[in-house]
């Protein structure tokens, strides 16, 4: 059986609710995006250095620093407020009809998530999409972040798998990129981004939706 695995924030999930969040809080737009960017610098940052912590301690302080940064108080009310963003993300337009052609093809569907797993599980079951998606691995299960090589052929032991057999499909150049480098095939979707990093390792296909993506993962051979 064939294994897609799908990123799930801007992959399958928009981060427009955190977005409109930030904007109610009297801050510019931009901030969503710079917060979200600087969130991943910092965990990557603690990974690279061997210290594990997970996506909402993470996510908090290194909101602090942008509030700060902003002239903004970083009250606790006002950052649990920003933080509950991520629990109302929608599903993108493709989602569905993506996991579905997955499903009818005979893949296992996994969501491989940097987040924790009840908020993914959350936000699986507000976009409906329960009955297309066979399983959730958060990096809290291994205590690595994604894209260290070792946390994608950990998922692998962890399904049974063989990294070989096994399709991420990502939003992010960064996250295709581990997963290639640890022996998987990958796929990029375009979404935030129109152009794929040219110093990370190509993935076997860029789509501009997500069916596309999936047609790719289930129908093309890699390219090394």
């Amino acid at each position: 059986m064939k294994v897609l695995l799908f990123d799930v924030i801007e992959t399958l999930f928009s981060l427009q609710p955190l977005r409109d969040r930030v904007k109610r809080e009297g801050l510019s737009e931009q901030y969503a995006d710079l917060f979200f960017a600087q969130l991943l610098r910092d965990a990557f940052a603690l990974s690279a250095t061997g210290v594990f912590q997970p996506f909402p301690a993470i996510a908090a302080g290194t909101l602090r620093v942008i509030l700060s940064n902003a002239g903004e108080p970083a009250d606790p009310p006002q950052i649990k407020r920003l933080l509950s963003a991520f629990a109302e993300l929608p599903a993108h337009s493709d989602v569905t009809a993506a996991l579905e052609q997955a499903q009818a093809a005979g893949a296992k569907v996994v969501l491989l998530t940097n987040g924790s797993a009840d908020n993914t599980r959350q936000l699986v079951a507000q976009a409906h999409l329960d009955p297309l998606v066979d399983d959730i691995v958060s990096i809290d299960e291994h205590s690595i972040w994604k894209p260290q090589p070792a946390l994608y052929q950990a998922v692998c032991q962890q399904l049974h798998t063989p990294p070989a057999d096994t399709t991420l499909i990502a939003a992010h150049a960064w996250d295709v990129h581990g997963a290639r480098q640890a022996g998987l095939r990958a796929v990029w979707v375009e979404r935030q981004d129109h152009h794929f990093h040219e110093l990370m390792r190509a993935p076997l296909g860029e789509a501009r939706t997500l069916p596309e993506a999936v047609s790719m993962a289930l129908g093309e051979s890699d390219r090394h």
